[in-house]
Parts: C-alpha cells; structure tokens; sequence
C-alpha cells in the first residue's frame, strides 16, 4: 500500500479509487522525480504519464513486508522503523 505525498497523485486516487501500481522506475535504477525522467526510463513501456510538476522528497518509499506474523522492513525510507512502529502504537 503506498500513500502518495503529491496532491495530483491523491487527486486521480480519489477521482478513480485505489490502485494497484508500481514504482515509475526500472529496478536498479534511480527513482525518477518528474516526468521527463519516467519517460527516460520507461518510454513506450506505459500508456500513459501524468506531469504533476516534480515530487517532493527523492528518497524511495519505506517498504514493509506485511505477509507473516512479525512486520520486516525490506527498504527504510523517510518513514523510520521509529516512526512506523508509533504510528502503529507499539514500542519501538
């Protein structure tokens, strides 16, 4: 589940409902921060690109594997293993 922090993305998901998506960057490569460098990446790869002006941030998103017993962080990023566990309500 991700929760975009730019106001176009939270306008198309609440215009069209949740998606299932991926990032906008080929695996290994830098995470792209505007449309001119999706489109460096993954031209004629997509249907489609929204230029919402760059993203804010440039740090990739905090990826937690959800599917066992126990939360496992795979990638930290702007939300710590800290900040995650509070927001859970748990103790870090």
């Amino acid at each position: 589940m991700r929760v975009p922090d730019h106001g176009v993305a939270r306008a198309l998901l609440a215009a069209a409902g949740p998606m299932a998506v991926t990032s906008a960057n080929l695996s290994g490569l830098p995470s792209p921060s505007t449309a001119q460098e999706v489109f460096a990446q993954l031209g004629g790869r997509i249907a489609l690109i929204i230029d919402g002006g760059k993203t804010p941030g440039g740090v990739p998103s905090t990826v937690v594997d959800c599917t066992g017993m126990e939360l496992v962080i795979l990638r930290e990023g702007p939300i710590s293993e800290h900040e995650m566990w509070s927001a859970l309500g748990l103790d870090f």
